[in-house]
């Protein structure tokens, strides 16, 4: 007999025939003899290849399905998600900026107050073939929205003797995309066990609002809104069941800004995650502790033993699963695709809304609630249908878990951010490092719309409150109120003539006002009036620039606060620049505040004096 070794380099049909044959022909000589085509041993080793040539195929296909680059099925590529500790999204819902309006009786030469009602976040309108709702409480009696910015507007009407009979009260709000559901479900003594998934009964699922548990089986009546939000027997989203911490309201502080809450970090054991499957359906899971902590400690303290067995109870390092005999009621919402990005004039339709006017006089109560109208001023967008095999693959090649902790000034920065709305978001953020303290710097918009150094203290300490989870240990944070500087802006153009002059006077205002405008500016920018000059110099009608002044306006209705270069004149505090810039502290923010008055253009056309 020959050698036995077989070869294990051949992979496919032909390659696996060619060795077998010469397998045989070396240990089994004298049946070789009778090989033919026709034979059945020719037969056999082609049967033998075949089921060779397919185990690795499929051996191929399974090694390559664990290779983001080389796989193809759905269900593969969630898994390989998992590793990266990313979450593949369904549905993506569209937002759009509405404008609400009430209509609301005078008192006085004002707006009678006591109509101006409290609509609630989740009433519904409608447009395009699709339902929005609204993402915050709009409260019409403010006039800043949940964020503390401003929103509100009053037009007056007036009858035929110039006296105002009304008030049209508008805010502008943001809507999103989607209905908001509630799927009730009865724990019983087979769920209690760990990581139990909850399935929801329908596909297009956007995501998880809220959770709240109730005790008994029998429960009926649904939750109300409000329920969702006050209850105090919650269960919380989390990014992993390792995540014992969440960032939620304090009911027991007051702040100093109405739209805005206290919030505060609370431990808690009644966390879950969400998934979708491949197939497109959506799931909660929940914690994998089946008895309390507190329950076992007060069980072994009830026989006597006097010992703290709390270092000894673990069962809660990825959260709790729910009780037993109780329901649990979840909140949810159901819509998005990329059919919901309607365009502008298209969300016309008040549908299902919650909106407590609470007047003295009930007609004038149901006066007001039936004025309201809404349209979005911009068109839907942001709406998209589940990623493509191909979008997912890209979404776990380019994104990674982001980490739970701020060690870059960047991090601050995002972590600010990342905060929820409802407890804060700040016009303007500038962060700083100085030796191990950690410098935030805060800005809000005043009523005017304009940056003003008067932040809400509230939210000032719900963003110390939030960072301390997330910071170094040697990190300590220190958060403060930037400086606003006020800025007046003097240019002298040289024109041609045969322009339409107050046309190039409002178009260059407004070309300068839209350059220092804060939404245009961050924190620590620096005004370079070179930029300022192209952007001038691009309008019609403007052949040249023959100076550029910009003073610090200081006082009465300005700021107090002033730049840290030197004044070329101290009378009008005509900003001496360097090499055509104003430099900024990382403190500092520029604005123009009144554009109408503090943008002076003067005009001279070829020939002719000067004309403001």
């Amino acid at each position: 007999m020959g050698n036995n070794k077989i070869s294990y380099t051949e992979r496919d049909f032909v390659g696996l025939r060619t060795d077998l044959l010469s397998y045989v022909k070396e240990q089994y000589p004298d049946l070789i003899k009778n090989a033919n085509d026709a034979s059945i041993f020719s037969v056999l080793l082609d049967l033998n290849a075949a089921i060779g040539d397919n185990l690795n195929y499929h051996i191929d296909r399974s090694l390559q399905e664990t290779v983001l680059q080389y796989a193809q099925q759905r269900g593969s590529l969630y898994n390989i998600a998992k590793t990266y500790g990313l979450k593949i999204p369904g549905n993506r819902p569209s937002v759009a900026v509405v404008d609400i309006s009430i209509t609301v009786p005078t008192l006085g030469d004002k707006e009678d107050t006591r109509y101006l009602g409290l609509l609630r976040r989740n009433s519904q309108f409608k447009g395009g073939g699709q339902v929005f709702e609204l993402v915050n409480d709009v409260d019409f009696s403010s006039p800043f929205d949940t964020r503390g910015f401003p929103n509100r507007t009053k037009i007056p009407t007036f009858d035929f003797n110039g006296n105002v009979i009304n008030y049209t009260i508008t805010k502008r709000e943001v809507v999103v995309n989607g209905v908001t559901k509630i799927f009730k479900k009865v724990i019983t003594p087979s769920d209690v066990r760990p990581f139990i998934k909850i399935f929801l009964p329908e596909k297009n699922i956007l995501g998880v609002t809220a959770v709240i548990q109730r005790d008994g089986t029998s429960i009926q009546a649904l939750p109300k809104g409000t329920d969702f939000i006050t209850s105090t027997n919650k269960w919380y989203e989390v990014d992993a069941l390792a995540q014992d911490k969440v960032f939620i309201q304090d009911f027991n502080k007051k702040s100093d800004n109405p739209g805005i809450k206290v919030g505060k970090w609370v431990n808690t054991d009644q966390r879950f995650i969400t998934e979708y499957t491949p197939q497109g359906f959506f799931h909660l899971t929940m914690g994998g502790g089946s008895v309390s902590a507190e329950d076992s400690l007060s069980e072994l303290a009830s026989t006597g033993y006097k010992l703290d067995l709390q270092q000894y109870m673990n069962n809660f390092s990825l959260g709790r699963a729910p009780k037993t005999n109780s329901t649990l009621f979840i909140q949810y919402r159901v819509g998005g695709g990329k059919a919901t990005n309607v365009g502008p004039n298209s969300i016309t339709t008040v549908g299902t809304i919650e909106f407590n006017v609470n007047g003295p006089i009930s007609n004038v109560n149901s006066m007001v609630d039936s004025s309201l109208m809404v349209n979005n001023v911009t068109s839907a967008i942001g709406g998209a249908n589940q990623p493509t095999t191909e979008e997912i693959r890209n979404y776990i090649s380019y994104n990674f878990s982001a980490q739970e902790r701020a060690v870059t000034i960047n991090d601050y920065v995002s972590r600010i951010q990342t905060m929820p709305s409802t407890f804060g978001a700040p016009a303007k953020v500038g962060v700083m490092e100085v030796e191990n303290k950690v410098m935030i710097n805060l800005l809000s918009y005043g009523e005017d719309g304009s940056l003003t150094s008067n932040v809400s203290s509230t939210m000032m300490s719900n963003i110390a409150e939030y960072l301390s989870d997330y910071r170094m240990l040697n990190d300590y944070i220190s958060v403060t109120t930037a400086e606003v500087i006020d800025l007046g802006v003097e240019i002298d153009l040289i024109v041609d003539p045969g322009f339409n002059q107050a046309e190039i006077v409002t178009n260059v205002i407004k070309k300068v006002g839209d350059f220092f405008s804060p939404d245009n500016r961050e924190m620590g920018q620096d005004i370079f009036t070179g930029i300022l000059s192209k952007d001038v110099t691009s309008e019609n009608g403007v052949i040249n620039i023959s100076d550029i002044r910009i003073v610090n306006k200081v006082g009465g209705k300005y700021s107090q606060n002033t730049v840290s270069q030197a004044y070329s004149d101290v009378n009008t505090k005509q900003i001496g620049l360097i090499d055509g810039t104003i430099f900024a502290q990382p403190n500092q923010s520029f604005q123009v505040k009144f554009d109408n008055k503090d943008i002076i253009i003067r005009l001279k056309a070829m020939g002719q004096p000067s004309v403001s």
